[in-house]
């Protein structure tokens, strides 16, 4: 069992961001083997915005579909109830978090964060083969889900610890350094942490919530959830090395992560073969987030 984690920084916060009932509601839906494509359809039909930014998801680069699909119900036909929850969760959250801010750049931070969660889907479909990796359990949505959610953390204390934030932000920039490395100097949690207690309250299970809290300690994440933790910690540094998007990171260049190549059994002559297509997940990226911001 995975302990809470201290917080301080964060024990001003009377109400963490709640997802909306109607995501609430469908997400419990699509968890139940036992749900009917019929219910599920007619929940979501109560929010046509959601449908048409569901139906536009299914049907753009990302997935590359060669048949339009034309109705929720065939979307679930074709990708199933996980990736259907996956596009769900990830439509509703990005519209949570907006802001204008210039000590954070909500675009790049957003552009990153797709980044990773497409990256990590990428890798776990990759490294699925491999019985030495432990990806093979993994559902690729699960891993674009928890990329997707890693950072989040930064958000909420943009958000709601303002002037902690900034304080962290303009120390990474004017030292150069990793936003965990400023944060470690001045505050007694970390956006890991944050991002586990908000994963935890919306329900998220385990297996996306301990990851995000781990992320950057492998070594200290429990075993079942390592291989997860270690694909989004090598998605962040394929995405840092490529400078897609930013989120608060200004160490330069960043080290490629190495307890996660440890426990994803990689070499220095695999990674190479394994990031080969790389290029082309980045433009999946660039069309999940047109349709977002659509």
């Amino acid at each position: 069992m995975v302990s809470d984690p201290d917080e301080t920084l964060i024990q001003n916060i009377v109400d963490l961001p709640t997802l909306p009932q109607i995501i609430n509601t469908l997400m419990t839906m699509l968890d139940d083997p036992d749900s009917s494509v019929r219910d599920i359809t007619n929940v979501m039909g109560k929010d046509q915005t959601l449908v048409a930014k569901i139906l536009k998801l299914v049907n753009s680069a990302f997935y590359a579909i060669p048949k339009r699909v034309s109705s929720v119900s065939q979307a679930i036909a074709i990708l199933g109830f996980k990736t259907i929850k996956s596009l769900v969760l990830s439509s509703s959250i990005i519209g949570m978090f907006e802001g204008n801010d210039e000590n954070f750049d909500y675009q790049e931070f957003w552009i990153n964060s797709i980044g990773v969660g497409t990256i990590s889907r990428f890798l776990i479909l990759k490294l699925a083969g491999d019985p030495y990796s432990g990806c093979a359990a993994i559902h690729p949505d699960t891993g674009f889900v928890t990329g997707l959610l890693a950072g989040i953390g930064k958000v909420v204390m943009e958000q709601y610890c303002h002037d902690a934030f900034v304080q962290i932000i303009e120390k990474a920039k004017t030292e150069q350094i990793a936003f965990r490395e400023a944060e470690m100097a001045l505050v007694d949690t970390n956006y890991a942490s944050i991002g586990y207690l908000l994963a935890k309250r919306w329900n998220l299970p385990d297996e996306v919530q301990v990851p995000i809290r781990f992320q950057d300690s492998i070594e200290e994440c429990p075993r079942a959830f390592q291989s997860l933790a270690a694909v989004i910690a090598l998605a962040k540094y394929l995405c840092r090395l490529k400078q897609y998007g930013q989120c608060g990171d200004f160490d330069n260049p960043p080290k490629p992560p190495k307890q996660a190549a440890v426990v994803l059994t990689l070499s220095k002559e695999s990674l190479p073969l394994l990031t080969k297509g790389l290029a082309e997940e980045f433009e999946k990226t660039e069309a999940f987030l047109a349709v977002i911001r659509s």
